[in-house]
């Protein structure tokens, strides 16, 4: 903490540094500590993954009454809270001044009653299967820190404070634009539809008796007016189920019954996921022309008009922080090979183009016809034919089984003459650049690792094993057959820091968000979505795809009951809404803005047009 120097007139001293060396040892220790811990909890959620039968704590206790790593758990718990007590001190520097440290001890304090609880369960104190198994749902969030470790940022914390705020009013604000609208159709959905509980039932049917006998089949739903709507056949009659003696867990939570169920079906319907079901039993139910004019009208205000708001406000947002953070992210690359620049350069109409120029370009020590002939344009397209050619003779040939993998038919003997062509084109080209002029290009590296493993792949021990997928990999080559693909395709791929920086996150998200859910669901009895790590990974990524994601809630609300349905719906919703209109927003981002030209060829576009308009 700084003094003053009127503090210093006064008799003011600095405060001690905790411990010796000051912060930094403690922060280290913490940071350490944290980070054992993290790949400790990376090491459970794979165990847990590994037992298919039910909850998969068990795995773990056993895993933990290893001493070795028990010890190593409360050594870290340990060394972890120690470490935070000693940096918990007053003044402007204190632990609870900043929010990260912030977050750290409420990490602790997690960390601490998932450690209490694990000693029950192998107690036998409390059941591995008993809800308290949902104290541990905070536990995933320290995989945070890994973001604050690998994504840093070398601006000044005001401007990124303002970079942020600026950002958060503009999403704030599609927000509540998203928000008026899920409540004006929620609004209007309550008053012009109702329930959707009328079904076709038998005559016979009782209350308080009804089975799948007493349904139409198809399931039909009817209205009660004899002009509106579908009319049940001869034989059936228009009955509500709910008075029937059906719970509304039975029925399910579709509908606009209320305003929170009906906001609950708008957001549902908004998705695409299913609107069509929702608008046929609307159309059964009531007047065809409400549907129409209600559905329609919804599809456009919501999951159009909104869902592409979302994705411009994210595009804006996002072209202002790279700007901003132009430094971190690096200067935009060129199109061209590692090996060239581009310059400026006249042509004969008195015009001006980007042209690729050779600059110090490493020669190697074949002669000078040999690194002609591998420059020539016949040459790269005689390589191109040889590798469309080895496209299509390996899309003619398929995996036969076992028996057929030790015999080797004229499918074998083209792949060993196409893998020592190929290998061939590889030692020329190292032989006319040098390997360092070689490897310098990303293309070249990748040309390197299809030799090595095509090389293996027709060894016979390892033919028709895994090293097939290089063999496959040859049709990438292909890119190289038109210019303009080429560049397109290095624009989207070529600058990756970004692109693989925001698949890294979104892979660290599906992580935490398939252990919270993990930790929340795996008690729930005939439910087996959640029972294991890998499925619920596989539950979590499939409602970022949004494809079946309504499939996924409803048998979790079905399960969960009636009064932790909305608590259910309401985290659904939000980790839908957040995968797949900002998230994906993200990712169309990060497209775009590599789609962009460089600055210099704008440049030059603008003194064009400029010297043509004068």
């Amino acid at each position: 903490m700084r003094v003053t120097q009127s503090e210093v007139a006064r008799g003011a001293r600095p405060a001690r540094p905790v411990g010796r060396g000051g912060w930094r040892p403690l922060r280290q220790r913490a940071r350490t500590c944290f980070h054992g811990y993290s790949g400790l909890f990376l090491s459970e959620c794979l165990l847990r993954g590994s037992n298919d039968s039910h909850y998969a704590g068990g795995l773990f206790a056993q895993f933990l009454r290893l001493s070795s790593a028990k010890s190593k758990a409360l050594k870290l718990l340990s060394g972890l809270t120690s470490a935070v007590f000693l940096m918990w001190r007053k003044g402007d520097t204190s632990y609870v001044k900043d929010r990260w440290c912030v977050f750290d001890g409420f990490m602790v304090f997690c960390l601490w009653v998932s450690l209490v609880l694990q000693v029950f369960e192998i107690a036998e104190i409390v059941d591995q299967m008993s809800p308290w198994g949902m104290l541990r749902i905070p536990r995933p969030l320290i995989m945070i820190r890994a973001f604050r470790i690998y994504f840093r940022f070398e601006l000044p914390r005001t401007r990124i404070t303002n970079i942020l705020k600026r950002s958060g009013e503009q999403i704030w604000s599609v927000s509540i634009f998203l928000l008026f609208f899920l409540l004006l159709y929620g609004i209007l959905g309550v008053q012009m539809f109702g329930t959707f509980t009328y079904h076709c039932v038998t005559d016979d049917t009782q209350p308080g008796n009804v089975t799948w006998n007493n349904l139409a089949i198809p399931d039909t739903h009817c209205s009660r007016e004899l002009e509106e709507g579908y009319q049940c056949p001869p034989g059936f009659k228009c009955m509500d189920l709910e008075d029937l003696g059906l719970s509304r867990q039975e029925l399910g939570y579709s509908g606009f019954n209320e305003i929170g169920t009906s906001i609950f079906t708008v957001y549902e319907a908004a998705s695409q996921e299913g609107w069509v079901f929702l608008m046929y039993r609307a159309i059964d139910s009531f007047p065809r022309w409400r549907s129409y004019f209600y559905f329609i009208t919804l599809i456009f205000f919501l999951a159009w008009l909104v869902k592409n708001v979302f994705i411009a406000v994210i595009i804006e947002t996002f072209a202002e922080i790279r700007v901003q953070f132009q430094q971190m992210w690096g200067s935009r690359s060129s199109t061209t090979s590692t090996a060239t620049t581009q310059m400026f350069h006249e042509d004969a109409a008195g015009g001006w183009q980007l042209v690729a120029v050779d600059v110090n370009k490493p020669q190697g020590r074949a002669p000078a016809c040999l690194q002609k002939m591998m420059r020539s344009s016949v040459f790269h397209m005689f390589i191109l034919s040889m590798v469309a050619v080895d496209v299509i003779v390996a899309a003619s040939n398929y995996y036969k089984g076992e028996n057929f993998k030790r015999q080797y038919d004229e499918f074998y003997l083209a792949e060993v003459a196409f893998t020592v062509l190929f290998d061939l084109e590889a030692l020329l080209k190292i032989w006319c650049l040098g390997f360092t002029g070689y490897i310098s290009s990303s293309l070249h590296k990748f040309e390197l690792l299809l030799v090595v493993g095509t090389t293996l792949h027709i060894y016979p021990d390892l033919y028709h094993s895994q090293f097939t997928y290089f063999q496959v990999l040859r049709v990438v080559r292909l890119i190289k057959i038109s210019p303009a693909l080429e560049d397109f395709v290095y624009k989207i791929f070529g600058p990756g820091k970004k692109l693989g920086s925001l698949v890294v996150f979104t892979a660290s998200l599906l992580i935490v968000m398939s252990a919270i859910s993990l930790q929340m669901f795996c008690f729930v009895e005939e439910l087996d979505r959640f029972t294991t790590f890998p499925r619920a990974f596989m539950s979590m990524f499939q409602i970022l795809t949004q494809e079946g994601w309504v499939d996924v809630m409803d048998q979790t609300l079905n399960a969960v009951g009636h009064m932790w349905a909305p608590v259910v719906a309401i985290y659904f919703i939000l980790y839908h809404l957040f995968a797949t209109l900002i998230l994906l927003s993200l990712f169309v981002a990060v497209i775009l803005d590599n789609l962009e030209l460089d600055e210099d060829l704008k440049k030059l576009k603008q003194v064009s047009a400029y010297f043509y308009c004068a």
